[in-house]
């Protein structure tokens, strides 16, 4: 009796972990694929990451949507989960029927530029109408088309599919280039293969390609868990993980900023110019009948290491990226503007008032650096007065 009793007792906590573990996984599993039956919207904290789950191919964020966040805040301090660093604001973001943040009433208009490049010109952090292809819009009086994207390389030929199916009116590429960013390279054939097979491809089928990569690949149960799972690592219960992602810096003012690791490290050693991708795109560019306009963008680094307290020192060559590439692209006939002094020297003005250019919490321009950027593209506009009036013109096609 005795004996079978310690059997029973010896057999319970297996017996009970055999049935209490595969029942608290296919708890989660049916949660995780419920949850994927649901918007992402709430779970997110800007509409970066809302908008690239259903993205159809070819796209840089999900077609005709409306994303409004009353309480977003910048990349850094999520990186870096710094929530006391946050700096919360109003964040609303449209895409059109393309997938490009522009609003949908665009496609009617007649375009004048394509604006290209990174997140600077999608406009992270800003609302639709502080945009840069909206305030060049707005400013010039000609319509300037948003193709910015996730993607940190920018081909002719996802151009060529985007100018397709709009109706231009100029054929100017203005294409942002922002320090550092990786150094661009040519695509290979395969790559470019890729691209236009996806641009033959119908946008139905594309759109559907979206949302089941998106349902298959975007665990909203895994965002959520991620975030609380910061709100104990972070600093106090337990030790901020994340934290070397991101550097503190301190202002000369006082205040507190926030750059991201890597890019700090970037521009702290001397990169290697690399010139192939320019001259390619320059090349299919002109082909197609495109002119293209280089914009270098500074990093957020770049422009406000002259004002933080001890700033580390620079070693002999770092830090002149983007001066020697602008120098190179002269040298080859490319229509370049450097960013740096203009965004510099207003940088130190605004300190002063105790205002800024980039967010505290973010690698990218508030609303202030925005137009400020987009006043200093117009004083070089490389398009005549007549191509940006109001009056309508028969559209130029492309083949």
């Amino acid at each position: 009796m005795t004996t079978s009793i310690g059997t029973g007792q010896r057999r319970r906590p297996v017996w009970q972990l055999g049935f209490v573990i595969p029942c608290l996984l296919a708890v989660v599993g049916l949660a995780d694929i419920g949850l994927r039956f649901m918007s992402i919207d709430p779970f997110t904290f800007r509409a970066w990451e809302a908008l690239l789950r259903n993205r159809p191919p070819g796209a840089a964020f999900e077609p005709n949507r409306d994303y409004d966040n009353a309480r977003s805040y910048g990349d850094l301090a999520a990186l870096g989960n710094f929530p006391a660093l946050r700096q919360y604001r109003v964040e609303r973001f449209t895409t059109d029927a393309l997938g490009f943040r522009n609003p949908p009433r665009i496609l009617n208009e007649e375009i004048s530029a394509i604006l290209a490049g990174d997140s600077f010109v999608v406009g992270s952090g800003v609302n639709d109408d502080e945009t840069l292809s909206s305030r060049l819009t707005t400013s010039m009086g000609c319509v300037v088309y948003n193709a910015g994207s996730d993607a940190g390389r920018v081909v002719p030929d996802e151009i060529l599919s985007v100018a397709r199916r709009l109706n231009l009116r100029s054929r100017l590429v203005i294409r942002l280039y922002t320090d550092g960013a990786a150094v661009p390279v040519p695509p290979t054939r395969r790559e470019i293969a890729a691209v236009r097979l996806i641009g033959r491809l119908p946008a139905d089928v594309r759109a559907v390609a979206g949302k089941v990569r998106g349902f298959l690949t975007v665990s909203p149960l895994q965002s959520l868990s991620g975030r609380a799972w910061k709100a104990i690592d972070n600093g106090r219960i337990l030790p901020n993980k994340y934290a070397d992602n991101v550097v503190r810096a301190t202002l000369v003012n006082g205040d507190t900023m926030l750059f991201q690791a890597t890019r700090v490290d970037n521009f702290h050693r001397r990169r290697d110019l690399s010139l192939g991708y320019w001259r390619w795109l320059r090349e299919d560019l002109s082909k197609a009948g495109f002119d293209l306009f280089v914009v270098l963008v500074p990093g957020k680094y770049e422009v406000y290491r002259p004002f933080l307290v001890d700033p580390q020192p620079l070693s002999p060559g770092a830090g002149d990226y983007l001066n020697r590439l602008e120098r190179a692209l002269r040298a080859m006939d490319v229509p370049v503007l450097n960013l740096t002094p203009f965004l510099s020297g207003e940088a130190a003005r605004s300190l002063q008032r105790g205002k800024y250019l980039y967010w505290l919490d973010d690698n990218h321009w508030n609303a202030q650096g925005t137009a400020l950027a987009a006043a200093a593209i117009r004083a070089q506009w490389p398009l005549t007065a007549t191509a940006c009036n109001t009056t309508r013109s028969p559209a130029v096609q492309t083949p």
